[in-house]
């Protein structure tokens, strides 16, 4: 560090933050205001921050191996848009009647895990304990109605063709809590666990068990033609994706299981009909508040649904084109996070500083990625649009490059349209919540029935009218919910500051070499590379793009983004703490978070700018402590098992015993 450059220090009065030359030094062993270091349990944004960073090299390994395998997915899994649009359509039909079964449970899980692990352990299992039996007894229910409606109705309509698939798709309605302990894990906040879930069930198993059943599928439907290849495919996918959440619920469990093992809890607990009526009207109650918007979510969704089938030719394949390039554009949305659990933990605890720096937070680092993501993800539009689209099997496909920067702009504002739901449904301000989203849903309907009905965009544009209504089709009502959303929230809920140098001013500029770097390595670069790859053939477009992609997402950010935002005074010291606990946090990227860190204290250490423009954490980090010490009270908890509800055999034998010893006394 340069000699007349002195480590920034706190403001008097901030309790034990580590000045900017003690964050280097520290270790796995230290406290922070008696909190520890290098755990899940420990409160702070470094939960849902460790989150991020866990899946980093995930995501940055998947989409390596999706860029490699892009061509032998499309030709051989999914060759015809229609085999999803057909699977989405009758996903949607009945979405209605799912949801309305759904009611008790909506939403609520998540919440009333994160509040009650901290208020009390033992009445956060009856909880769970509830939602299972609901979603399983419920589930039979739907399948029993809904299969006599498709049966006797849906048969013989216009809906005759998609009625295996819509059988098929209705089984996942049992026992539909198959997601169960998932949820309870991201209501634990124990994201590591979840990332690992994600992985596993949602990249390995759900692609193996698509491989194997769409194949199988393709193959039975070309052997018989009453049935067809494309239509085999279709069933083939509807049946892999119900086999993989099995898998998905084993994983869940297991991680259950070592989470709640300090508790003497394990899953088979869950499973007992042990809740008090208390919990059955609170669960129902607040899920009937909050499953009133999902409701008429459903309905209005179903409704466009219709609109959409009448109104535009080809619609299966259309949406599935815009899905494509959304999934593309959605990686700036890749650092949202979700609130829900942090929130409920701090606000519903009396720890409302801490919850207002949660969301401040969230913003920078939402803002932090956005704005290098974006700017990395248009130096690549060139290579996406010009030579990825190419590549054998995505001939299909090929009208999915218009709807990039359409669904681009759109992505560009949904961590900002998400984050004030997270933050109502945190803290119960459930009717105002409900309200808007019940005015965006009817704002919804309202847009796509003008531009299907009253201005026929996509007949007097053509293909630009069908991207601009489908990419576009939920913007507007969004926006005009986000605004009354924020409005609300910073006059009855907390006030809200946005950081602008940390979120947006100072990431821009430190993406703009990124950027430049980015076109100049298509420019020049890409070409030569091609042609070291010619032994692929058509494929050589695979080798340079997928050095592209390690390039931008890893190379870039350590040596010219990340230092240059420490350099411009983009962190304060709590915001670096909050980073190198988040690194311990990060699993099997912890080598290149430490990196990642590492890099922004070579620019922090050497700017006359760090800590000017910090966001205060003076209230937050003493709610953490004081709240921490509330959750380290309940970590003796116990739970008393009654042997009735365990083993009822052994209860009576027990019981016969003592009859037994009782009659010999006498």
């Amino acid at each position: 560090m340069p000699d007349d450059v002195k480590p920034a220090q706190p403001d008097q009065g901030e309790p034990n933050i580590p000045r900017l030359t003690e964050i280097k030094g520290y270790t796995d062993d230290e406290r922070f205001d008696s909190v520890k270091f290098n755990h899940w349990e420990d409160i702070g944004f470094q939960r849902p921050l460790g989150n991020f960073l866990y899946g980093y090299m995930i995501t940055i390994a998947t989409t390596i191996i999706g860029i490699v395998l892009v061509s032998f997915v499309y030709q051989f899994l999914w060759p015809y848009p229609q085999i999803q649009g057909y699977n989405g359509i009758a996903g949607g039909v009945f979405a209605i009647v799912y949801q309305l079964f759904d009611v008790g449970t909506a939403f609520g899980i998540v919440r009333f895990i994160a509040e009650w692990r901290v208020k009390n352990p033992k009445r956060m299992l009856e909880y769970v304990r509830f939602y299972i039996w609901y979603q399983m007894f419920t589930g039979i229910v739907q399948i029993l109605i809904i299969s006599v409606v498709i049966l006797n109705v849906f048969r013989f309509n216009q809906f005759a063709y998609l009625s295996w698939v819509f059988l098929i798709i209705l089984q996942k309605q049992w026992p539909a809590m198959l997601g169960m302990f998932k949820s309870v894990l991201e209501g634990l906040q124990l994201y590591n666990k979840t990332q690992i879930l994600g992985l596993v069930s949602g990249q390995v198993f759900q692609n193996l068990t698509n491989i194997i059943f769409i194949i199988i599928g393709r193959y039975l439907g070309s052997m018989n033609p009453a049935v067809g290849e494309l239509m085999g495919m279709v069933f083939g996918a509807a049946i892999g994706s119900y086999v993989d959440d099995f898998f998905a619920m084993w994983l869940s469990v297991h991680y259950f299981n070592r989470a709640m093992k300090p508790f003497g809890v394990t899953a088979r607990d869950c499973m007992r009909i042990d809740f008090s009526k208390e919990i059955v009207k609170e669960c129902l109650w607040f899920g009937l508040q909050v499953s009133i918007v999902p409701l008429i979510n459903t309905a209005t969704s179903t409704t466009m649904l219709l609109m959409y089938i009448e109104r535009m030719p080809q619609y299966s394949t259309w949406i599935v084109l815009c899905g494509l390039a959304g999934g593309v554009s959605g990686i700036v949305d890749m650092g949202s996070f979700n609130l829900t659990a942090a929130i409920a933990e701090s606000y519903m605890n009396g720890k409302k500083e801490l919850a207002r720096f949660y969301v401040e937070t969230t913003f920078k680092w939402n803002g932090f990625l956005m704005c290098f993501l974006t700017l990395t993800l248009i130096s690549v539009m060139p290579m996406l649009m010009t030579e990825i689209i190419k590549l054998p099997g995505l001939e299909n496909y090929l009208l999915a490059v218009p709807f990039l920067v359409p669904t681009l702009i759109h992505k560009l504002f949904m961590p900002w349209i998400s984050i004030p739901d997270t933050v109502l449904i945190g803290t119960l301000h459930i009717n105002f919540y409900t309200i808007n989203r019940v005015v965006e849903e009817v704002n919804q309907v309202v847009f796509v029935w003008l531009y299907l009905y009253v201005f026929n965009l996509n007949v007097t544009f053509g293909i630009g009218g069908i991207v601009y209504i489908l990419a576009f089709e939920h913007f507007w009502p969004r926006i005009i919910k986000m605004i009354a959303c924020w409005v609300f929230i910073n006059k009855r809920v907390m006030k809200v500051r946005i950081n602008w140098m940390q979120t947006f001013v100072i990431p821009l500029v430190s993406s703009i070499p990124v950027l430049a770097a980015g076109i100049l390595y298509y420019t020049f670069a890409f070409q030569p590379l091609k042609e070291l790859f010619d032994f692929l053939d058509e494929y050589a477009v695979v080798g340079p793009a997928a050095i592209f992609v390690l390039i931008g997402l890893l190379v870039f950010p350590l040596f010219v983004f990340l230092p240059l935002t420490g350099y411009l005074g983009g962190w304060d010291d709590f915001q670096l703490l909050t980073f190198r606990k988040a690194v311990d946090l990060s699993g099997p990227t912890k080598p290149v978070a430490m990196l990642m860190y590492k890099s922004i204290m070579f620019g922090a250490k050497r700017s006359k700018y760090h800590n000017r423009f910090k966001i205060d954490w003076s209230g937050a980090s003493k709610e953490i402590e004081e709240l921490m010490t509330m959750k380290e009270n309940q970590t003796a908890v116990k739970y008393e098992k009654p042997v009735a509800a365990t083993a009822p055999w052994l209860d009576r034998l027990l019981r016969r015993r003592k009859h037994e010893e009782k009659a010999g006394g006498k």
